[in-house]
């Protein structure tokens, strides 16, 4: 089975990158070893995910290997102990990055990332304004999948109340 590293600088008790981890780790812990590192992270939402995956808290001075490496914020440190064997580092992109400079976010690209990925199409054409040599693929958020007993009603927001936004 192939391993995947997980990485997530800042693991919240909600959010939409918080959110895609788990999301992530519970849809696709089926098909590949995946070992979800993290810097700093909410102790409970830290607990859903290690439900699925296992669980560590990102160590610098580690050498850690795997086939692929995804990186799901792009603020904070990078982990550069992480060596892909496949040479696959994705960074998902989750936010307007014109927006995100509103709240004095400026994305940095590691230099290690081969590869970004979108969340939504908005958010690709965006990043691709901007940074127009980088190459972005849309893949939208895994959402779960849960079966209901009975007929429900599912609302989705893709949003939340922020400046990058745009509310």
């Amino acid at each position: 089975m192939k391993s995947i590293i997980l990485y997530h600088n800042n693991l919240l008790k909600f959010g939409g990158v918080d959110t895609f981890v788990y999301n992530f780790v519970k849809k696709m812990s089926k098909f590949y070893d995946i070992l979800f590192l993290y810097t700093i992270a909410d102790k409970e939402n830290l607990e859903r995910v290690k439900r699925y995956v296992k669980v560590e808290q990102y160590d610098s001075d580690k050498k850690y290997i795997c086939d692929i490496c995804i990186c799901a914020s792009a603020w904070g440190i990078y982990p550069d102990t992480v060596i892909a064997k496949s040479g696959r580092y994705i960074q998902m992109v989750h936010a307007d990055y014109i927006r995100t400079k509103e709240v004095g976010f400026t994305y940095s690209k590691w230099h290690k990332t081969t590869e970004h990925v979108g969340v939504s199409g908005y958010v690709c054409k965006v990043f691709e304004k901007l940074y127009p040599k980088e190459k972005i693929t849309r893949i939208y958020n895994i959402l779960d999948n849960k079966k209901e007993t009975k007929p429900i009603l599912k609302l989705i927001s893709a949003t939340r109340v922020s400046k990058e936004k745009r509310i």
